[in-house]
């Protein structure tokens, strides 16, 4: 994001506080064509892993392979949101914060916006609705991929079950993006925030989930990426529900800003 005409037009309009910083915010966010692509990849990697895993439990199904086919497309479409789609979130809000400090734009960000709480406050307060509407979008596209792509080995769906599962997926990705805003004013790097955002959202868990110690495994299903499949319902394991789930991705949010904002407050930009 390398638009700062947008920032000091705003305080020129004497729109200040954190107002007049979502609203800097809000049009750098739609002055370049990343966020639309950004967007539109979210939906489209949803919708390719949907299609791709219906279709190859249809065929495992029609050919009576050993094994339980995914055939939930409720399921499908949470496990697409946390293999695929996040990752286009994670570049978006990677982009938000980031693509500042590579730029050299930050500078004229925390000039028009000194408070550093509130430049950063203001960044999350734009990008979460954002996502989360994303999300409302996303879900009804990839559980109708999911359902075209299973055919007649489809489980049922309800109206209430589809309901909830796209405000889970809303919520998840954003929280994504909150963490990730958080990563990149902590790690101030393009390519640091987007490695440090993978490890964390989908490495690490399943490093961790993956060694046979149990106390280890435990701590594992804890971090933001399991989660958001416990919020989704797609998790494989039972440790906790959707609302705690919910509060530790606050939690993992607020974490993330929390370290984020040490390193703004006691560092140069």
């Amino acid at each position: 994001m390398n638009d700062t005409k947008a920032a000091p037009a705003a305080a020129a309009r004497g729109r200040g506080g954190l107002v007049g910083a979502a609203a800097a915010e809000w049009t750098k966010l739609w002055g370049v064509r990343s966020t639309w692509v950004s967007l539109a990849s979210t939906a489209a990697l949803v919708v390719a892993y949907t299609v791709i895993v219906g279709v190859s439990a249809r065929s495992s199904t029609a050919q009576s392979s050993g094994g339980e086919p995914p055939t939930d497309p409720l399921a499908n479409l949470g496990t697409g949101v946390v293999f695929m789609g996040q990752f286009a979130v994670l570049a978006l809000a990677t982009m938000v914060i980031a693509s500042e400090y590579a730029t050299g734009s930050i500078r004229g960000t925390l000039q028009c916006v000194p408070v550093r709480h509130r430049m950063l406050l203001s960044k999350s307060v734009v990008l979460v609705p954002v996502l989360f509407v994303t999300g409302l979008v996303v879900a009804p596209l990839g559980l109708g991929s999911a359902v075209v792509a299973l055919g007649d080995v489809a489980d049922p769906v309800t109206a209430g079950a589809s309901v909830r599962q796209a405000l889970a997926v809303g919520g998840y990705l954003g929280a994504v993006g909150m963490i990730s805003i958080g990563i990149g004013a902590a790690v101030r790097s393009v390519a640091g925030t987007i490695t440090v955002g993978f490890l964390v959202l989908l490495v690490l868990p399943m490093t961790l989930q993956s060694v046979s110690v149990e106390f280890v495994q435990k701590a594992g299903d804890y971090l933001p990426g399991p989660a958001g499949m416990a919020l989704m319902g797609v998790s494989e394991s039972d440790t906790y529900g959707p609302g705690a789930a919910a509060a530790l991705l606050v939690f993992w949010a607020l974490a993330a800003n929390a370290a984020g904002y040490w390193v703004l407050r006691n560092r140069d930009a």
